[in-house]
């Protein structure tokens, strides 16, 4: 493996890790498994796909924050996940757009970093804690995921 450079790129290579994690305990599941819905359940997680969405959606999240802060341009994220490889195709282009935000970031100092802050709609980071947030995030998740099927 190569290892990205700096402190945004060892997150960065978190990030990766987490993802190809998730990615593994998709290719346990079918497509059957991953639409069914269980009404019982809070409305945003019904669903394998729901938090599969919610992930997903949650990595554009944080790089447009980021990006918003570096005063990169901002995309739109409009996608929906009907399969698992479909959801395996929006979580590749959603780390590729990570990528994308922070190519030329991998050497930010911590200085740097602690001076990027950034505002979210439930609470405020710097640079570092949002990255690590998002990496903690995929994680609890997976784990949620990992129980569902089990």
């Amino acid at each position: 493996m190569n290892y990205r450079k700096g402190a945004i790129g060892a997150l960065t290579d978190e990030y990766e890790k987490a993802l190809n994690e998730l990615k593994i305990v998709f290719k346990s599941i079918s497509d059957v498994a991953f639409l069914k819905t269980d009404f019982t359940k809070e409305q945003d997680f019904q669903s394998i796909r729901n938090i599969a969405t919610h992930i997903v959606r949650s990595g554009y999240v944080y790089s447009n924050y980021a990006r918003k802060s570096f005063e990169m341009e901002v995309i739109p994220y409009l996608f929906s996940l009907n399969s698992i490889q479909e959801t395996f195709v929006e979580i590749d282009k959603m780390f590729a757009y990570h990528i994308a935000t922070f190519e030329d970031k991998w050497l930010m100092s911590d200085a740097e970093m602690m001076k990027t802050i950034i505002v979210t709609s439930w609470t405020t980071y710097d640079l570092e804690a949002l990255l690590e947030h998002a990496i903690v995030h995929i994680l609890r998740h997976r784990l949620q995921i990992q129980k569902i099927i089990n």
